[in-house]
């Protein structure tokens, strides 16, 4: 009976596990009629140096983000997301008076400070052409940030174009997308471009890593940046992860000699159902 018995849950343990769902695949999207939540909380800190024009800023952000997927059928969602940055910044510009050949003391201008916030949207869908060990993903969509006092609305259309292969458990993958600014003259009307490395590993459904390189440009600051990315996830339940992540800057330039860094580190949860 006892022998019986361990056979039956040994049964069921394995179908359950068959049974769950890699949902921190990078490619992984909500299933027919199936609801996806990924709920993302976050911190970052930022800092722009020039030193053609001796300035500097400093921002703080607080970042609260929410995504909900609808799967059409098991190829194709619809993905939807809101959210909201806090900000806090200062800046400063130093100016040296000179008389003559003689430097004269240096000037610091009043320093400057300002919170602000970021409300965003976006809607969109992702398809995944490929299904199998070759895993092939495209997506698109449309989004507005309405950025405060400082810049006022941005209005893009984004696309991404994303492929892999898996190994077992082990997924190398690459991606690149551009968002395309529209009727933009303030913010300006010019392309950024991303494009990312990285390599997804998942074991026995209990934990996952996903890790990479980003490059992007925006052509509208002339800005060029890589970026380490990294995020660790633990299964709850076969269905609902929960995670932490985080991103560091390891090259950052933009024009008239200005360098930018930046660090985040953050938590997420995802449930399906």
């Amino acid at each position: 009976m006892l022998k019986k018995s361990l056979l039956v849950f040994t049964v069921l343990g394995i179908a359950g596990s068959a049974a769950a769902a890699d949902i921190t695949n990078p490619f992984y999207l909500a299933q027919k009629g199936q609801v996806g939540s990924i709920t993302s909380v976050s911190y970052d800190r930022s800092i722009v140096k020039s030193n053609r024009a001796g300035y500097w800023s400093k921002g703080y952000n607080a970042v609260a983000d929410e995504q909900i997927q609808y799967g059409l059928n098991n190829s194709v969602a619809l993905i939807g997301s809101i959210g909201n940055t806090w900000n806090h910044w200062k800046a400063r510009s130093v100016i040296e008076q000179q008389a003559g050949n003689t430097p004269g003391p240096a000037m610091v201008s009043t320093p400057l400070q300002h919170d602000d916030e970021n409300i965003n949207w976006s809607a969109g869908l992702a398809w995944n052409v490929l299904s199998g060990p070759a895993k092939l993903q495209l997506s698109g969509k449309y989004g507005q940030d309405r950025l405060g006092n400082l810049r006022g609305e941005y209005k893009y259309a984004a696309g991404e174009i994303k492929a892999g292969y898996q190994f077992q458990r082990v997924l190398p993958y690459v991606s690149g997308g551009v968002n395309i600014p529209v009727a933009q003259p303030k913010v300006g009307n010019k392309l950024t471009y991303n494009a990312k490395a990285g390599l997804y590993q998942g074991a026995c459904e209990v934990w996952a890593l996903d890790t990479g390189i980003r490059m992007t440009y925006d052509e509208n600051m002339e800005a060029r940046l890589i970026d380490a990315e990294a995020e660790a996830s633990y299964y709850l339940t076969k269905n609902s992860t929960i995670g932490v992540f985080g991103t560091y800057r390891l090259d950052g330039k933009a024009q008239q000699k200005t360098k930018l860094y930046d660090k985040s580190v953050g938590a997420r949860l995802r449930i399906f159902f």
